[in-house]
């Protein structure tokens, strides 16, 4: 079936610059995808690329998108889709945003929502909200705010100091008190030995997940982290793809494994990720990197959609100081839904906001 193919880019500024312990960043840059259909269907994507973990730029996605001259898919098979997408010689996040778009188009021809057609195990998620790399007092103060916002998961950000990274997790848990959750993600910061020595210390704070506490490409590391852990070992830049988990389960290196949809190359490679991971005995996670409320909302179809999935970081549309599309996922008091719409549902764009590619 042949689709027409249209792109933008959209630049977003974060409410305040957000540090983890392998950068910085003051901004969110994506790309949009829409793909439309000679019978008026319409699907969106959004492509947002990490070169820390996928080894790829924005200016290769625009690059990658210009070369491709036409869609002929199949679009009412999900495994045609997967297919498609799968096996495209394009960066990873295209091939994610294209997933998305063309599993979008899916659902509206099937006049169903996404999260209903995967699975529809539940009718909403709680996300955390996350907190960049800060001075401890200042990290305990955010908390605090959020907590009297309604939010009752706190992720904090750390990696660049054990010492200072103890006295986070501490005062973050003074400050909110108890029945508040904290998760922490060190972003591969710390050695094996550091791992080991924080985990430790911050046991007794009630961490309910450790994420990613040291290099992704180290699993006898990340295996002897997880014997010595108390608190439940999560993956992230270590598991980007369904072989990746199998890895994970060989060096039983990993108690949870957290979804991406960049990562994953779309939704059909979520799920088969989300499906050799329940298999393993394995819990998942799902997050994102600076997806607008499109990329968030495709997030918390999948995370409705499959029972596996027990943990929920889709926050990234809330750090920006402006919105590109208006729809999509509602957020209250750290409460998202996706809804009955067909499809992915109903967006509005800014189009202020937007720049065509193609």
């Amino acid at each position: 079936m042949d689709l027409k193919l249209e792109a933008w880019l959209v630049e977003l500024p974060l409410v305040e610059p957000f540090r983890i312990s392998t950068g910085v960043a003051d901004k969110s840059r994506t790309l949009v995808i829409r793909l439309s259909t000679q019978d008026g269907l319409v699907g969106w994507g959004e492509a947002c690329p990490s070169k820390n973990v996928l080894g790829e730029t924005l200016d290769d996605v625009v690059e990658a998108v210009k070369r491709i001259k036409s869609l002929y898919v199949d679009y009412r098979s999900l495994e045609q889709i997967h297919e498609y997408t799968w096996t495209l010689d394009t960066p990873a996040s295209l091939r994610a945003a294209l997933n998305m778009a063309l599993v979008d188009l899916y659902g509206k021809y099937q006049s169903r929502p996404i999260w209903r057609l995967l699975g529809g195990y539940r009718e909403f998620i709680e996300t955390d909200i996350s907190i960049g790399l800060l001075e401890p007092e200042e990290q305990a103060k955010r908390a605090l705010r959020y907590v009297e916002k309604g939010f009752r998961i706190i992720k904090l950000k750390l990696g660049l100091d054990p010492v200072k990274d103890v006295e986070r997790v501490r005062m973050v848990r003074d400050a909110v008190g108890e029945g508040v959750k904290i998760r922490v993600d060190a972003n591969q910061g710390w050695s094996v030995e550091d791992a080991i020595w924080v985990i430790d210390r911050i046991s007794s704070y009630d961490v309910e997940l450790v994420e990613q506490p040291t290099r992704w490409d180290d699993f006898e590391g990340l295996r002897k982290i997880r014997r010595e852990s108390s608190i439940p070992i999560a993956l992230d830049e270590s598991v980007k793809t369904p072989g990746d988990v199998l890895k994970a389960v060989e060096f039983e290196a990993a108690d949870i494994i957290n979804i991406k949809l960049m990562k994953t190359r779309g939704l059909t490679g979520a799920l088969r990720v989300a499906y050799i991971s329940e298999s393993a005995g394995i819990k998942n996670m799902i997050g994102c990197y600076g997806e607008t409320r499109l990329g968030i909302t495709a997030h918390v179809h999948l995370a409705q959609a499959l029972r596996n999935i027990f943990y929920y970081d889709l926050d990234c549309d809330l750090l920006t100081s402006q919105q590109a599309f208006y729809g999509g996922a509602s957020i209250e008091n750290g409460t998202r839904k996706a809804g009955e719409a067909a499809g992915l549902g109903e967006f509005s764009p800014d189009w202020g906001k937007f720049a065509r590619v193609i």
